[in-house]
């Protein structure tokens, strides 16, 4: 019995020292209300919402589930982004555009043109491949992956292929 009692003392240390470090102040609660996930809609109602139309991409596997949404940007453009899953494979291609008037310089290592001509870049690393472009004043950016993103789902050659079907 003694030696669960210091156990317990043991274990109620740490406890107390982190309530004494928070000075007594409570963390701020979120309430649901505050949150605004994603909201899934149609091309449709996408297009309704952004001053651009959604062109969309070829996909090479059997799609199970399909989400699009506008993302949150404060105003400055608009951005919408299409993810493509296979859920039973755990395969997924996420393509994202935006009218973004930014003139930054684009990360990754410069590849081949598409079919219109517009510069790849290939950002691709360990975990997924990417490629990124611009368009008659569009980025597009296409993300692929399996396995929960853990792994590149397409090489680079695969990807422009991809992207060259966007029309």
């Amino acid at each position: 019995m003694k030696v669960v009692s210091k156990l317990l003392l043991l274990c109620m240390i740490p406890i107390l020292l982190s309530s004494c470090l928070h000075n007594g102040e409570s963390p701020q609660l979120t309430y649901d209300s505050d949150l605004k996930p994603p909201v899934e809609i149609t091309i449709e109602e996408a297009e309704a919402m952004i001053p651009f139309d959604i062109k969309e991409p070829s996909v090479p596997f059997q799609t199970t589930e399909k989400s699009i949404r506008i993302l949150a940007t404060n105003d400055p453009y608009d951005a919408v982004e299409i993810t493509y899953a296979n859920t039973e494979q755990g395969l997924n291609l996420i393509m994202m555009i935006t009218n973004s008037k930014v003139k930054t310089s684009p990360h990754g290592k410069k590849g081949q043109k598409l079919a219109n001509g517009s510069q790849t870049w290939d950002q691709g690393n360990d975990h997924i491949s990417a490629i990124y472009w611009r368009n008659e004043g569009l980025t597009y950016s296409l993300v692929a992956g399996k396995n929960n993103n853990l792994e590149p789902l397409y090489d680079y050659k695969t990807l422009i292929e991809i992207a060259d079907t966007i029309q």
